[in-house]
């Protein structure tokens, strides 16, 4: 009995190895592998790239998207049905009139500067089944490709000239120098600066002179020599903070191409400025909407705003909630057309007043036709009364007639 019953688990177990041996062959997936024909690469230089797909199973369309740095490396060229470029590559390899087991694909590239570039798929890679066309689980690897600088490439990342405006530099420029520093006035929110390199063919790329703020701020100048040897000039600015009788105060000059009225920004508030300058505020729950308007957004000098539109026209005015700076808040009107600015004043005595003559008007008409009907009562007692008397002025006659008719009958 022992004996039969380990048989048939032993059974049992072997066609259960078999079943779960089926799945796996079914369940065949593909492996694609991303390679170059070397690596590293210099620059100016060609490299191939080569994209592998094997499968334990034939497939058949393959559809995916390629992604790689562009300032590192150029695509020059490729199978028709790779298409793109900038970085992004679009391989449609569909139609496919026989599968195979494996598939090879070649890219061209041009190696543009010196650095370091991954070759990856985005998003999903959609290898299809030949014969069921379904999808089939795929896995890849990530190439890195790194592009080094030529034998006689440039190793010389230094400045020859360093200048800024307004301010200037402590200590003065010196090449071998890397840190300064300088102080500018409330009033300036960016320093220009003028970085010239050593070797014409190294890159200058700076850093933090935009927005600057109250305080300390960091101005970083980095030049990268053409081999990819970098160095780090920094400009530490200290700006001053804004006098306390002057803040919020300060005159703009509103910027010409934007027209005559502009939105900044200040220390996250929103200014409108338009022959004075206008703080935006979220109207509270005391402040009533004006009738017919509803909230909506607005990009005005490249600032999104709550404004409050016509719920019915397209209209070209829209209003907005605004203090002035006598710390008064009003709804000021905005013109899209002229970019001007006006206050708002609700205007109840146009809509009230003929209203109110309407109703003089019906309640004169209602009067009349009152007046007009109880004459045309009393019209009709004068004449039914008027039929009245003439009946009995016509019996009267007759009856008079007749007793004088008898009377002379009788002699």
């Amino acid at each position: 009995m022992k004996k039969s019953l380990k048989a048939a688990i032993f059974c049992l177990i072997l066609l259960l190895a078999g079943f779960m041996n089926i799945n796996t062959v079914k369940a065949a997936s593909v492996d694609i592998d991303i390679s170059a024909d070397k690596n590293p690469v210099t620059v100016g230089d060609t490299v191939y790239v080569y994209i592998n797909i094997n499968s334990d199973t034939m497939f058949g369309d393959v559809e995916a998207n390629l992604v790689y740095d562009e300032d590192i490396l150029e695509y020059k060229n490729g199978v028709s049905f790779i298409t793109g470029n900038s970085g992004f590559l679009r391989i449609s390899d569909i139609d496919i009139s026989e599968g195979g087991n494996s598939r090879k694909y070649v890219l061209e590239f041009k190696a543009l500067k010196v650095g370091k570039c991954e070759i990856d798929f985005s998003g999903s890679v959609m290898v299809y089944d030949y014969e069921s066309g379904l999808p089939m689980p795929v896995s890849n690897n990530v190439l890195e490709l790194e592009v080094i600088p030529e034998q006689t490439a440039s190793d010389n990342a230094s400045l020859s000239s360093l200048k800024i405006n307004p301010g200037v530099l402590n200590p003065p420029f010196d090449r071998d120098v890397y840190e300064y520093s300088t102080s500018v006035g409330y009033d300036t929110d960016k320093l220009v600066v003028v970085a010239i390199p050593d070797d014409d063919k190294a890159e200058i790329n700076i850093t933090g002179n935009d927005f600057l703020e109250a305080g300390e701020n960091k101005v970083i100048v980095t030049v990268t020599a053409e081999s990819g040897n970098k160095k780090e000039y920094t400009i530490n600015v200290t700006k001053e903070s804004a006098p306390e009788d002057e803040t919020g105060t300060n005159p703009i000059v509103p910027d010409n191409k934007h027209g005559s009225f502009e939105l900044v920004r200040e220390e996250n508030e929103i200014y409108a400025v338009y022959g004075g300058k206008y703080k935006l505020i979220e109207p509270d729950d005391s402040v009533k909407i004006p009738e017919g308007y509803s909230k909506t957004r607005i990009i005005i000098s490249g600032i999104s705003i709550e404004v409050y539109a016509p719920e019915k026209l397209d209209s070209d005015f829209l209003l907005i909630y605004a203090e002035n700076e006598l710390g008064e808040a009003n709804w000021y009107r905005y013109d899209k057309v002229e970019r001007t600015m006006q206050r708002y004043v609700e205007e109840q005595a146009a809509v009230t007043e003929p209203a109110k003559d309407l109703e003089a008007e019906i309640m004169t008409s209602e009067e009349y036709r009152s007046n007009l009907n109880k004459a045309a009562i009393v019209i009709a007692l004068l004449s039914a009364l008027c039929i009245l008397l003439m009946i009995l002025s016509i019996r009267l006659f007759v009856t008079t007639r007749d007793n004088k008719d008898k009377k002379r009958k009788k002699y």
